[in-house]
């Protein structure tokens, strides 16, 4: 996510959006014991799948190519100025999830807009009325956990984000749905970084996503890689000493940047690229991968039209790279950014 869903939706915002109404109605509260053991110790390894820019109908396909997915995280909640809360979620894709053994934690996003996430969290009365909202919006579609994406946020609003996430845990727990929290991979942004209270919202949450990508970003525009391995394992080991490793996903790009430096002017520009489009210019351009041991990614360049292209590729190699760290450091399971954008051979390397 991050700043690379903002690129992302301008590129892929095709007029694609999910909607429905939620059926049921709301469920009793349940007993806690029970709580923990079917929304935690049923899953062994999570292997989580963001949904995005799509249909219900997308999705459904998208997600039955991937079977080791077992959460799926459908894009339908938000931060909104005059609702609060804005989003409904489709008991279609709930009803297709779950026959297919697949929980759902809907995701719930602020816009990365700093300004719009103070004046929601930086009030104690919004910040409930907020969680009222989602627990009505939640509850009745029979959804098993909730994903906040909050980035972009002051660091004023730290403490306040801390409190919404207590909030929403006190909330849904009894009803036995799940509170996971996405955060970066410490950076010196203090928005998109220092914003965190790790530790307090690690002591919380059921699970801390770490979005192990936008290195290249991360400490202002640089051409490089989005996440090489070095990067994502410090970061991996930065956050394990702030939360345990039974709660932590590792979450994994599916996208890659091809950077275009102009020779002339040695000015750069980059451009979001999908496994699946990095793909096709592979074979277009008929490019043979060199792998860079330094990132542990397979890496390409070529020089057309006095301008210089550089791709550090997401592939297989670099995929099972990722995957051994989660093994390495006995994290909870993985997350993927999103799915749709990955070619076919990368599903087996997650059984």
């Amino acid at each position: 996510m991050r700043k690379t869903l903002i690129c992302l939706s301008v590129l892929l915002l095709i007029g694609l959006a999910g909607c429905g109404q939620p059926r049921h109605d709301a469920s009793p509260p349940i007993d806690r014991s029970t709580v923990q053991k079917n929304s935690h110790d049923e899953l062994s390894k999570i292997v989580l799948g963001w949904n995005a820019f799509g249909t219900t109908d997308i999705y459904i396909h998208q997600n039955s190519l991937s079977p080791e997915i077992n959460v799926v995280s459908p894009r339908w909640y938000s931060l909104d100025a005059e609702r609060l809360v804005s989003g409904e979620a489709d008991p279609r894709y709930i009803e297709w999830a779950h026959q297919s053994g697949k929980k759902v934690w809907a995701f719930f996003g602020n816009q990365f807009n700093a300004e719009l996430t103070d004046s929601m969290i930086g009030s104690q009365d919004k910040r409930k009325k907020i969680v009222e909202l989602l627990e009505k919006k939640v509850v009745p579609s029979k959804i098993d956990g909730i994903n906040v994406d909050f980035e972009n946020i002051s660091p004023t609003n730290k403490a306040d984000f801390v409190d919404f996430i207590k909030q929403l845990k006190k909330t849904f727990s009894p009803h036995g749905i799940v509170v996971s929290v996405d955060v970066t991979r410490e950076n010196p942004d203090p928005y998109w970084s220092g914003s965190y209270d790790r530790k307090e919202l690690g002591k919380t949450a059921d699970y801390m996503i770490m979005m192990g990508y936008d290195e290249d970003l991360g400490g202002g525009e640089k051409v490089g890689s989005v996440a090489s391995l070095q990067w994502v394992e410090e970061g991996v080991q930065l956050l394990l000493r702030d939360v345990p490793a039974e709660k932590v996903l590792l979450a994994i790009p599916f996208y890659t940047r091809e950077w275009v430096t102009n020779l002339s002017t040695h000015q750069s520009v980059r451009f979001d690229r999908s496994m699946v489009e990095t793909q096709q210019l592979l074979q277009e351009k008929k490019l043979t991968k060199k792998w860079d041991d330094k990132t542990k990614q397979n890496y390409v360049e070529f020089i057309e039209n006095g301008e210089k292209h550089q791709i550090w590729i997401e592939d297989e190699m670099s995929m099972k790279h990722r995957l051994e760290l989660v093994n390495k450091y006995k994290l909870k399971g993985s997350a993927v950014w999103y799915v749709g954008q990955e070619t076919p051979d990368i599903w087996p390397i997650f059984q």
